[in-house]
């Protein structure tokens, strides 16, 4: 009955929050959402979704032009900020400490995937204050090692037009802001790469193109 009930109370919340983002991002937002390749999402089975990140307005983004749910990786000490804690555990979010070694916080990612999800990750870590893409951070390619399921690279473009970095209070953007999906991509063909380093720059390659993005360098 606690399943059922969790399923009903989350099916009501995903509802609610498609209607709440399509109305806020019209009116005070003024955003024209643009959205690519919705097609190219996946409806069902393990995904792991990776974008830049420009915004702290990039999930909520992310999430309305989706097709599916998905659960975003997050800061560890979200979950205990009131209110906002609970919409995160309400959205399965999967807490993670940034850079630091939290095997707890991986292994709820690799079981959140391993149980049919998409999670959501930012690989650079934090808000590009440059505008350009940051290195990725090693962590996803542990996922996605133990998952092996497709990795679906995402573009965000112009959600700092919302939250401008630095900042916490949203604004009218007055314009566009795009989310362009790429095509899912197998972890063997990510993996096969001879070293992490050009598995990481493959994944950046990917989302620059969409973002349109400069690679802030290389790996080596």
């Amino acid at each position: 009955m606690r399943t059922l009930w969790n399923r009903i109370v989350f099916d009501l919340a995903y509802v609610f929050f498609k209607v709440f983002f399509a109305i806020t991002f019209r009116f005070p937002l003024f955003v024209w959402l643009r959205i690519e390749g919705r097609k190219n999402v996946p409806r069902r089975g393990g995904l792991i979704v990776v974008a830049n990140h420009l915004s702290l307005a990039d999930p909520p983004v992310l999430w309305y032009a989706a097709p599916r749910h998905i659960c975003f990786i997050g800061r560890a000490d979200i979950p205990n900020i009131p209110i906002v804690g609970a919409i995160a555990r309400l959205a399965k979010m999967v807490p993670i400490k940034q850079r630091a070694a939290d095997r707890n916080g991986l292994k709820l990612a690799v079981e959140t995937v391993q149980q049919g999800e998409a999670l959501g990750a930012f690989p650079e870590g934090e808000l590009s204050e440059s505008r350009d893409l940051q290195p990725f951070l090693p962590g996803i390619l542990l996922i996605l090692r133990q998952t092996r399921v497709p990795v679906l690279p995402v573009g965000l473009i112009g959600t700092d037009k919302i939250l401008p970095y630095g900042k916490l209070v949203p604004k009218p953007a007055f314009g566009v802001v795009t989310v362009r999906f790429g095509e899912p991509i197998p972890a063997e063909q990510i993996l096969s790469l001879p070293t992490s380093e050009a598995q990481l720059a493959f994944l950046e390659e990917q989302v620059a193109r969409l973002s349109g993005q400069r690679r802030f360098r290389s790996h080596k």
